[in-house]
């Protein structure tokens, strides 16, 4: 039986088609589509006109890829940072739900943090995800959380407040850097344990170090960066403007504008938690939403309202 879930982000919507074997969630097909809906976020707090047409077009995409894999009829679809700050997320929803026929659970971000953490981490670990518009932590285990936080700095949240960054300005990224920090307070060292970083920004730097010309999944899941691998494609990609970043091999060109923040940000995220290397996986909160979905969990966690 095939499963399908959609991750409608700030930057991007993402479609995972699943099934289970061996009470593990394994992934048949994964394919994602531009649609910004944190377009315009910073200030304003409302997803536009054209960003609800962008997330329309990408659901009755998927809503038919998921026919062909049998799963149309397991649809299920959450929304992140974006869509849970903007003013007018009712009025988004509605119009999704006659457009497409699709509800979307709004996610909280601790609730998103355990979604990635479930999806992402077996047992005793911690986890990151740098997303378009919050980052999410997770430590612990998944019964019994350490910390779990979702901070409201993301890339897509950088590009708006610093968009000279597209070329390559050094006040851009002096001001996001102190901006990062002040926001990164608090944050667990790592702890007896190595940190599992999702997400887009997560998996392109993998991409990126692994010079891969094309995302090769299998590569990425598990792939180690450590900490001055990390630093290295920050500076490189610092040094390149936007336009220059959309030539690199291993970053998909519609990253080019955002990918420069990724990084920043996961730089700044491992020497806060005093992070050697990080372990990147493929694995994430879609995993994690369908895994809660079919309570295949631990026993004694309580699934969050909303997903059960």
């Amino acid at each position: 039986m095939k499963y399908a879930v959609v991750d409608i982000g700030t930057n991007s919507a993402r479609l995972m088609i699943a099934h289970v074997e061996n009470g593990l969630i394994v992934a048949d097909y994964k394919t994602l589509r531009l649609i910004r809906v944190g377009e315009g976020m910073v200030g304003r707090r409302i997803i536009v006109p054209a960003a609800m047409e962008r997330t329309r077009l990408a659901l009755l995409d998927f809503l038919e890829i998921s026919r062909k894999y049998d799963a149309a009829e397991r649809f299920m679809c959450f929304a992140t940072s974006a869509v849970r700050d903007a003013e007018n997320r009712d009025e988004f929803t509605e119009y999704i739900h006659r457009e497409c026929g699709v509800e979307i659970d709004i996610i909280s971000g601790d609730s998103e943090a355990m979604l990635g953490f479930a999806g992402s981490v077996d047992g005793f670990g911690g986890m990151f995800d740098i997303g378009g518009g919050s980052t999410e932590v997770m430590t612990g285990t998944l019964r019994e959380p350490a910390f779990q936080h979702s901070f409201n700095i993301g890339t897509v949240r950088l590009l708006q407040m610093f968009p000279s960054a597209d070329d390559a300005d050094t006040k851009a990224y002096d001001g996001a850097r102190a901006y990062i920090r002040s926001v990164f307070q608090g944050l667990p060292a790592a702890d007896g344990f190595v940190y599992t970083g999702i997400g887009g920004t997560a998996t392109a730097l993998a991409a990126i170090d692994l010079m891969l010309d094309e995302y090769d999944a299998e590569r990425v899941h598990g792939h180690r960066l450590s900490l001055e691998t990390v630093r290295c494609i920050e500076a490189m990609l610092m040094s390149k403007t936007k336009e220059q970043r959309k030539q690199m091999n291993g970053l998909p060109e519609k990253k080019a504008d955002v990918i420069v923040f990724g990084a920043m940000l996961c730089r700044e995220f491992m020497e806060a938690t005093g992070s050697k290397c990080i372990v990147v996986s493929d694995s994430d909160n879609m995993d994690g939403y369908l895994k809660l979905k079919l309570k295949l969990i631990p026993d004694g966690f309580a699934v969050p309202t909303g997903i059960a």
